[in-house]
């Protein structure tokens, strides 16, 4: 039987990129988006559009339903408190939502300065966008504590380069991963999701060493 996902914020530069990969896969694929006008370029018999608020947990119910697994690749595209408020928003529904319905198997994209030891350029970056910091850090607190199968996906600056392998280290960061591209980005995620070690912990995500 093919694994039945929802992937939330499919409209995103890596969100597409996730339903390519998971299309790729054979999954049944369910795209969330806020707008239709914003939908995915993307056609495939497997692929179920659905429009709706991705931070309301009666939505998020009504789509969970038969499902198997989230993918969250939601992210703020300003630094500020209310944007980056997604990320926290988003949890609590997926959790609400996941409470009433079978799904338990979460996926979330978050962010690699949540990692202790980091170098300058991450203690510096830590100043600049404390929201994003304190919103993905209480995301991944409101994952733990749901009793949900979650993995985080940590990536560092997020790049389009076309080159879809990784490196990943769990629960730490790696030495030299400041950047990954959006498309090694959804591989580890596909990847993840198949990979039930992955459950419980949080990885960094970078580029391939050249």
């Amino acid at each position: 039987m093919n694994l039945k996902l929802v992937v939330l914020g499919a409209n995103g530069r890596t969100g597409a990129l996730v339903l390519q990969a998971a299309l790729a896969r054979g999954m049944e694929v369910t795209a969330v988006v806020r707008s239709a006008d914003r939908a995915p370029d993307l056609q495939d018999a497997r692929l179920t559009l659905v429009v709706g608020d991705p931070c309301d947990p009666a939505f998020l119910a009504s789509v969970f339903g038969g499902q198997d697994a989230v993918i969250s690749t939601l992210g703020a595209r300003l630094p500020t408190r209310t944007a980056t408020s997604v990320y926290v928003r988003s949890a609590e529904a997926i959790v609400q939502a996941a409470s009433v319905t079978d799904l338990k198997r979460v996926l979330v994209t978050s962010t690699a300065l949540l990692f202790p030891g980091q170098p300058l350029l991450g203690k510096v970056l830590c100043g600049v966008v404390p929201n994003v910091v304190r919103s993905a850090r209480r995301m991944e607190h409101t994952l733990k504590q749901s009793g949900l199968d979650w993995t985080s996906a940590r990536p560092g600056f997020l790049t389009d380069a076309t080159e879809a392998t990784y490196r990943t280290k769990r629960n730490a960061l790696q030495q030299g991963g400041t950047a990954v591209p959006r498309l090694a980005l959804a591989q580890f995620l596909i990847d993840a999701l198949e990979d039930p070690q992955t459950i419980g912990a949080a990885y960094s995500v970078a580029q391939k060493n050249t």
